[in-house]
């Protein structure tokens, strides 16, 4: 019986060890053949389609052809530069200035134009110049048959032969006095006679030069005894702006001939309101456009003010004195003025030519490396000239001021879409 319990106690014992040691194996199985459901984080896998799809689907690119097409940059040959003129400046620290915009007209130098008459009735006997073309100071226009010019010639003529028998006669009675043949009131009115003469000669020349007679034209009536035309000489040097007569007219003192103007310095005259006059200043610098000439820039000084407010336009009146390179300014063109009334600190600025704008965004393109890219930027102050750059450049970027419109069509035209420039510049 103690034996049987003995044999039951190790049966016991070893069923335990069995059961222990299957328990143990059990649980390496649950760990390394994923049995157990413990749950471990893995970063998830896809296909090679799934992952970078080529494929667009209802016609839209995926996001990485997007940021890729958005910093690629244009290549130009050197022959589409040259046929755009493709032109770039460096973006720089540069003044913004404060600026007035005034609306103007190129009007004449008042100092610089002359109209030009005749002093004396006459026929117009010769034409010299035409319309459009220089002259100078002192050159004959025209010349004018004058019967009242005439007339003061041949009486100067007359005096002189007068003035010839009286020295004569002076001579005579000088040598009878000498000789006490003749009395000495004889000689007294025979000096009267002589200056009497060279009186009417000299108002007679002065009448002609008063005239508009050359004064060489009087010396050569006297010494010569010929009759000259009287001759319309250009006061200043210029061009001839208008001419108002033809051959064979007949012409009154009051009728002007011709109308000469030096283009070598013209005034632009404009209106500023009135709430601008303060900040306006006699000497203070303009820059002038005009639409016939875009891309030029004109540089004048404000030279007087209108000592007025006009009534209605509630406007002051202001003349701009710029010195007109090449003649090309002229009279009657209308011009945008900025007269410069103030400045500000250097920030980082571009040329106003350089932006483009459309659909509210506004955007350069930089040349990097050879080619062009687009990158937008945020604008902040500007004037006529440049815009400050808040954002999307740095200093020293190279953009597109010529040619900028030409880039943006080309790549329009790459991305294959939109109209060919669907904003403008500024």
């Amino acid at each position: 019986m103690g034996n049987k319990k003995i044999v039951l106690s190790l049966a016991l014992v070893s069923l335990l060890l069995v059961a222990f040691w299957l328990g143990r194996v059990t649980g390496r199985v649950g760990k390394s053949g994923e049995t157990s459901h413990e749950k471990i984080p893995v970063a998830p896998t896809k296909s090679h389609d799934e992952a970078a799809p080529h494929a667009h689907e209802d016609g839209k690119a995926d996001g990485h052809d997007e940021g890729k097409e958005a910093t690629a940059g244009l290549k130009l040959s050197a022959e589409e530069k040259a046929n755009i003129g493709l032109k770039t400046v460096v973006a720089d620290l540069r003044p913004i200035e404060n600026v007035i915009r005034i609306s103007g007209t190129v009007r004449p130098h008042p100092d610089k134009e002359a109209q030009v008459s005749s002093r004396v009735s006459g026929k117009i006997a010769a034409l010299f110049f035409k319309v459009g073309d220089p002259v100078q100071r002192g050159q004959r226009l025209a010349e004018i048959q004058s019967a009242e010019i005439q007339k003061l010639q041949v009486d100067l003529i007359q005096a002189e032969n007068k003035l010839v028998l009286h020295k004569a006669e002076l001579d005579r009675i000088q040598r009878l006095v000498e000789s006490k043949i003749a009395a000495q009131k004889e000689l007294i009115a025979a000096q009267n006679q002589y200056q009497t003469a060279l009186n009417e000669i000299d108002g007679l020349t002065q009448q002609l030069i008063l005239l508009g007679l050359p004064e060489h034209a009087v010396k050569k009536a006297r010494a010569e005894k010929s009759i000259s035309t009287f001759a319309i000489l250009s006061p200043l040097n210029g061009v001839v702006a208008e001419r108002g007569v033809v051959l064979g007219e007949t012409v009154e003192p009051n009728k002007v001939m011709f109308k000469i103007f030096d283009p070598a310095v013209v005034f632009v005259e404009g209106d500023a309101f009135e709430e601008a006059a303060p900040q306006l200043k006699v000497g203070q610098q303009v820059r002038i456009r005009l639409t016939a000439y875009p891309g030029e820039v004109f540089t004048g000084k404000i030279a007087r003010f209108s000592p007025v407010i006009d009534p209605q336009k509630r406007t002051i009146h202001l003349w701009v004195e710029v010195a007109n390179r090449g003649g090309i300014l002229k009279p009657n063109l209308f011009a945008d003025m900025d007269a410069v009334v103030g400045g500000r600190q250097e920030v980082l600025a571009i040329p106003a030519e350089a932006i483009i704008t459309t659909e509210g965004a506004s955007f350069v393109f930089v040349e990097e490396k050879g080619e062009y890219r687009r990158a937008d930027v945020v604008l902040g102050a500007r004037d006529d000239r440049f815009a400050e750059v808040k954002s999307g450049l740095l200093p020293g970027d190279r953009v597109v001021t010529l040619g900028k419109q030409q880039i943006y069509t080309k790549s329009l035209m790459a991305r294959g879409g939109g109209a060919a420039l669907g904003g403008h510049g500024h």
